[in-house]
């Protein structure tokens, strides 16, 4: 209903000397419950509207508002700051984009009643909760169906309907004093169907005798020891190490271990490692980024060889690149950055059997946490559970798994990548204060060294 406003908008922009200027309107009618310790926290449901406007003269200018009837002075206001003094910025030219699209679902997220979802949550917290070393558990669900339109002086017109559902749960057991805890999490840009077809109290049971087993389970050893990677430990490191210093601002801002590295081997060459938004289902698809250039399946690692940076229009005219559609925001109110989306490492050809042909080593599984250095290349992950390998056999259970060691000695180390493949792990990503949906995707992976220890 905005949209022929928008475009005289636009249109007022280059009249005024703007070199470029693009908006998105999003439209977002969401639910969230959260259940804790058997109490509702939240169940809010609502519908939020925005505009966010970037326009470019010596420098951007972005506005953004919650009040459609004010799009004209989100426009001045813009407008006024890309006049000030900034560096040059130019763009990567695209063909315009225009489309009008709808993710097709059989049951729409804002069709099914408040207390059907607030059911499932119920169900899901007491089947985490039916063990009785379980003391603390939090589910939450949100869904949201998101519609959003695209403009800019290009002459990309983009409309879309995309749906998406989450649930998740975090079950933490305890036994005198020592505490531990386990996750499970799903969620897919789809219709609630999705929820339906997954098994909930039996993902909320996962997470609750995962965190009873992780309380008889033994401290890892301390050394340097080969690891296998279930999918989803492999996803997100490949996320955070690789992932993050794959985006081109960190490569041109010198913030990134991958600089001057394109081209190169980086890794073993039984490593392919793409970024795809295009995937069904997925938690991180989308179509378009918020700059309007289509998604893609973009190659990163491609048998060892680095190929190619998550870029943005900016980014990929600056290194005379190719676009990759990966600039993201998480609302209208939000400036688009160059972002990941579904991280999918491609499977090899051994079966777990012959990853686990090792003397002596750790099986590694799920993600705590860590943290990653993208300019220094150095990492350090917490698996949610391990177990000891003996003789390639599975033994004892592990708690509190450090790994950690440098990224691309990790990624060269790769010296078995399994055949089999799954959705590793779903999550928000966090970046420059936005945090978007991604997810991985890929087999069990095996690294030759890592160095191992305990966490508190």
């Amino acid at each position: 209903m905005y949209e022929d406003k928008i475009l005289r908008y636009l249109e007022w922009a280059l009249d005024k000397g703007a070199k470029y200027a693009d908006v998105r309107i999003e439209m977002r009618d969401s639910t969230v419950l959260t259940i804790r310790d058997g109490t509702l926290r939240e169940m809010v449901g609502g519908i939020e509207v925005g505009a966010g406007i970037r326009i470019l003269r010596n420098c951007w200018g972005f506005a953004s508002t919650n009040d459609m009837d004010d799009a004209q002075g989100a426009f001045e206001r813009a407008f006024k700051l890309s006049g000030l003094r900034g560096e040059k910025i130019s763009l990567k030219k695209t063909k315009p984009a225009r489309d009008d699209f709808t993710i097709k679902v059989k049951k729409s997220p804002k069709d099914v009643d408040i207390e059907i979802k607030k059911k499932i949550v119920m169900d899901a917290y007491r089947a985490a909760k039916s063990h009785e070393r379980v003391k603390s558990v939090t589910v939450n669900y949100a869904d949201s169906i998101k519609k959003k339109f695209f403009a800019n002086t290009d002459g990309a017109l983009i409309s879309s309907l995309t749906p998406s559902v989450m649930f998740s749960i975090m079950a933490v057991a305890r036994e005198g004093n020592l505490l531990q805890e386990a996750r499970e999490r799903t969620g897919a840009v789809a219709g609630f169907e999705y929820i339906e077809k997954e098994d909930i109290c039996q993902t909320a049971l996962r997470a609750s005798e995962r965190s009873v087993k992780l309380l008889d389970a033994k401290s890892p050893p301390a050394g340097k020891y080969p690891v296998v990677m279930n999918p989803t430990l492999a996803g997100v490191f490949m996320h955070e190490a690789l992932g993050h210093a794959a985006e081109a601002d960190h490569i041109l801002l010198g913030e990134s271990i991958l600089a001057g590295k394109s081209r190169r081997k980086i890794a073993s060459e039984l490593l392919t490692v793409c970024d795809n938004p295009t995937i069904q289902e997925s938690y991180g698809f989308y179509k378009y980024d918020d700059e309007g250039v289509p998604s893609g399946n973009t190659v990163v690692i491609e048998k060892g060889v680095l190929k190619t940076f998550l870029q943005s229009r900016e980014s990929a005219y600056f290194m005379r690149a190719d676009t990759t559609g990966n600039a993201r925001a998480e609302s209208y109110a939000d400036l688009p950055i160059v972002r990941m989306s579904n991280t999918v490492i491609e499977k090899g050809d051994r079966n777990f059997e012959e990853l686990a042909e090792i003397k002596e080593g750790i099986y590694a599984k799920g993600m705590r946490g860590g943290q990653v250095d993208t300019v220094r290349g150095e990492f350090q992950f917490s698996a949610e559970e391990g177990f000891l390998i003996k003789n390639g056999e599975i033994k004892k259970m592990l708690r509190n798994v450090s790994l950690s060691g440098r990224t691309l000695d990790a990624l060269k180390g790769i010296d078995a990548v399994g055949k089999d493949f799954s959705r590793g792990s779903i999550g928000q990503c966090g970046k420059q204060g936005q945090s978007v949906p991604v997810a991985e995707f890929g087999p069990h992976v095996r690294v030759t060294e890592l160095l191992v220890g305990g966490v508190a």
